[in-house]
């Protein structure tokens, strides 16, 4: 279910991975190009789709996606969605134009309130938001959980495996 972005008081991802679990994300067309030589997308009635392998996406390792930067705008996205239509309580206004942001509320990090007063936490990222889908941002950081990478060697020239840990 998604509520208008003024009814959500903060948000964030600690890649937990269960909207890559839930969701069949929807490609545009540029992604699908990028990805179906990897044989995990599918077209149907005209759209395209990451196949899922089950109920999983193939690009998920473990609550992580293998995509990195390459995911696609949806998954970038979530779990917000920009429409041009809406009610007013979804509006938001973006280099002078109107649109309307839905919060889906199936991911559990986000908390909602009853008042109607902006959260600065929440138009921040839906600037972000905004950011990524104009292109001038490619890499999400508030939409996204953050991933330090550490490493750990052995000695002058071996490496461990990379460990990811969430912030």
């Amino acid at each position: 279910m998604h509520v208008p972005w003024r009814l959500v008081a903060s948000w964030h991802c600690d890649a937990c991975g269960v909207c890559c679990k839930k969701y069949k994300v929807r490609l545009r067309t540029y992604e699908f190009l990028k990805l179906r030589e990897t044989g995990f997308v599918e077209e149907k009635a005209g759209r395209f789709y990451i196949k899922k392998l089950g109920k999983l996406c193939p690009f998920q390792i473990e609550n992580l996606c293998i995509l990195g930067s390459s995911k696609p705008i949806a998954c970038k996205l979530y779990p917000f969605s920009i429409t041009k239509k809406g009610e007013e309580t979804a509006s938001f206004e973006f280099e002078g134009e109107e649109f309307f942001v839905y919060v889906d509320i199936f991911c559990k990090n986000v908390i909602l309130k009853s008042d109607l007063r902006p959260s600065a936490i929440i138009e921040k990222e839906i600037i972000e938001a905004f950011e990524i889908l104009t292109g001038k941002k490619s890499t999400p950081n508030l939409l996204t959980a953050q991933l330090k990478s550490t490493q750990e060697t052995r000695g002058p020239q071996l490496l461990r495996p990379r460990r990811l840990t969430v912030l």
